[in-house]
């Protein structure tokens, strides 16, 4: 495995002009909202209900917005897919492995989660099929569950774009109010992404990473998880 993911990223690295974009999103509602559920949903589903759903489905409905991002460079050119298959990054013993949700813009965050927590285990008892690895059109690596704040991916090729989500930090933010400027204490989530630069351009990933950002922004007690 070693092996295989060193021929990748090198592959990546070499062959890909990679170009990088950061932006903040501030996740308080989300972190109450799962902060609210997480019990229940524990009782009810035998699950523990984890950031990543949210954030898959944030990039899923950024991907309906900007199906361009939704793609795969090759000799002729960008290929747009019409599948949105989402490529999740999981740390294994000995490596790296990208398991892939297969038309993840079907499910639900609910849907999305046990996608998750299926793909993680089976990868982690080596009980991945092929199928379960392949035609992914974008992925989402969670850095930030040892603490990151900042990191640069190496691109999934032939996907042209990998979305990180980094460790949610607690920080003062400077918040508009009817009586003037506030500081409040805010949970913020960097969301780094790195592209090639073959296929799209920073304004067209702007766009894309911006829409990511407010529907994390967005999400509150009305949010559905089913």
């Amino acid at each position: 495995m070693r092996k295989g993911v060193a021929k990748a990223m090198l592959h990546s690295k070499t062959t890909v002009p990679h170009a990088y974009t950061t932006v903040e999103a501030d996740v308080t509602g989300m972190v109450r909202l799962r902060d609210s559920a997480k019990a229940a949903y524990q009782a009810s589903e035998g699950l523990n209900l984890s950031y990543v759903p949210f954030v898959v489905k944030a990039v899923v409905e950024g991907l309906r917005r900007h199906p361009y991002v939704n793609a795969q460079w090759s000799e002729d050119g960008l290929v747009v897919k019409r599948r949105i298959n989402v490529g999740v990054a999981i740390a294994v013993d000995n490596g790296l492995i990208v398991p892939v949700i297969h038309d993840a813009d079907q499910l639900s965050i609910n849907g999305l989660n046990r996608a998750v927590q299926e793909l993680s285990a089976r990868a982690r008892n080596n009980r991945l099929q092929l199928n379960d690895l392949q035609d992914g059109t974008i992925t989402v690596n969670n850095t930030g569950w040892f603490g990151s704040v900042a990191s640069q991916s190496i691109v999934n090729t032939p996907q042209i774009a990998i979305v990180n989500m980094e460790a949610i930090v607690k920080r003062p933010v400077v918040r508009e109010t009817p009586e003037g400027d506030v500081i409040a204490v805010r949970s913020i989530m960097n969301v780094p992404v790195a592209f090639d630069h073959r296929a799209t351009d920073g304004a067209q990933i702007g766009r894309f990473v911006a829409d990511v950002k407010a529907f994390l922004e967005a999400i509150g007690p009305d949010t559905p998880i089913y």
